[in-house]
């Protein structure tokens, strides 16, 4: 795999308010990562490579050595060059701050996340982050009574089978789900067979689902639903689940005599679910305004490998897609070459006109991601510390 960058170098004694960038030199360099052997080696020179401004040139060569060995998985390493930058410094980048609270965070350390949180306060005069009892990138942080929110858009089709992936991952590791039929436009057979194989399998996997927009999602599948003609299995099939779901007993009951004329077998037989929304509930504003998982593509854990297989799964989620939305809240490491190969992807993406953000990643991941020239072409929205 080879990296493109382009651009020029900083002037000397530049510095500007902005996110770090990357700059590089005017004639074309290239990052290639199909070495083998020495990959420390590799590291090292692809990381001398690139520039970064930030606020200060002090703080340039803190944040790109921390950022690269913390994706090589040296994160002691990275929290002595982040401690040794902010030693005895005065009103330093505050990025440089957050790198490091975070990486506290990441390795479990909150007495040094509470120490320097003092120092934090006596510098810059405010409120330190507060240690949130768990890494930023697990799901943990989220709302503890709120489930995590997938939200189904466009037309629902084969396309969405990663989508499902996604979903399945995210139930099984939360024990809990939110569904939101509401912004779908329509939904075909393929669509529907996917729609309810996820979610038996979510049910034998005891996750509790709640749907959202589940009647807007039957308003789309009813006018499918002929009886007697055995044709369409799928849409009766995703009907009577999604019914279940809701806890409609009487309705499903109805569907399921329905059901039996139509294919002159026995239907699913009704089971009550572990946990629904009522009807009133979908509509509720204060339903609407729970915290929720951002929606679009999950990276989680550790990314490593020039060409993980997840990459390859946000290049399917993206194929029929103008805008790919990333969620990377839940991505503790992305290892530096593979990186390069989430450049080239979003590279890509870019060059075909599609739009791609990348949400919540944590402020190790962003400034590799920054450094990398990641944020050259996606967009990255930064979380809160």
């Amino acid at each position: 795999m080879v990296l493109p960058f382009f651009g020029k170098k900083p002037h000397a004694g530049r510095s500007t308010d902005s996110s770090p960038d990357v700059r590089r030199d005017e004639s074309s360099t290239f990052l290639d990562f199909t070495r083998t052997g020495d990959s420390q080696r590799s590291l090292a020179d692809a990381a001398g490579m690139i520039r970064v401004t930030e606020v200060s040139i002090e703080d340039v060569a803190a944040v790109e050595e921390a950022a690269v060995l913390y994706a090589n998985a040296s994160e002691h390493a990275a929290q002595a060059v982040l401690e040794e930058a902010l030693q005895g410094a005065s009103r330093r980048s505050e990025r440089l701050w957050n790198m490091l609270f975070d990486l506290y965070r990441l390795i479990g350390d909150p007495a040094a996340f509470e120490a320097r949180g003092v120092i934090f306060a006596q510098e810059f005069e405010k409120s330190p982050p507060i240690w949130q009892g768990a890494t930023p990138a697990a799901p943990a942080a989220r709302a503890v009574d709120a489930a995590p929110a997938v939200n189904l858009s466009g037309a629902l089709s084969s396309a969405a089978r990663n989508q499902f992936e996604q979903l399945l991952r995210i139930g099984a590791k939360t024990g809990k789900l939110r569904i939101d039929f509401s912004r779908l436009r329509g939904i075909d057979e393929t669509g529907c067979e996917l729609l309810a194989e996820t979610l038996d399998a979510l049910a034998r996997a005891h996750v509790k689902v709640s749907l959202l927009g589940a009647r807007h999602a039957l308003d789309l599948i009813r006018p499918q639903l002929v009886v007697g003609e055995p044709q369409g299995r799928a849409f009766w099939r995703c009907a009577l689940a999604m019914l279940q779901q809701l806890g409609e007993e009487g309705p499903f009951e109805d569907m399921a005599v329905d059901f039996a004329i139509t294919f002159e077998e026995s239907p699913p037989s009704w089971v009550p679910p572990a946990e629904t929304v009522a009807a009133e509930a979908e509509e509720s504003p204060v339903q609407a305004e729970e915290p929720a998982a951002p929606a679009g593509f999950v990276l989680e854990g550790i990314v490593a490998g020039p060409q993980p297989d997840v990459l390859r799964e946000l290049a399917d989620y993206a194929a029929e897609r103008t805008r790919v939305e990333v969620d990377a809240s839940a991505l503790r490491r992305l290892e530096f070459v593979s990186a390069g190969s989430l450049f080239n992807l979003f590279a890509g993406f870019k060059t075909q006109g599609k739009q791609t953000v990348i949400r919540h990643p944590n402020e190790m991941v962003a400034a590799l991601m920054r450094v990398m020239g990641i944020d050259q072409v996606a967009e990255i929205e930064y979380r809160k510390l």
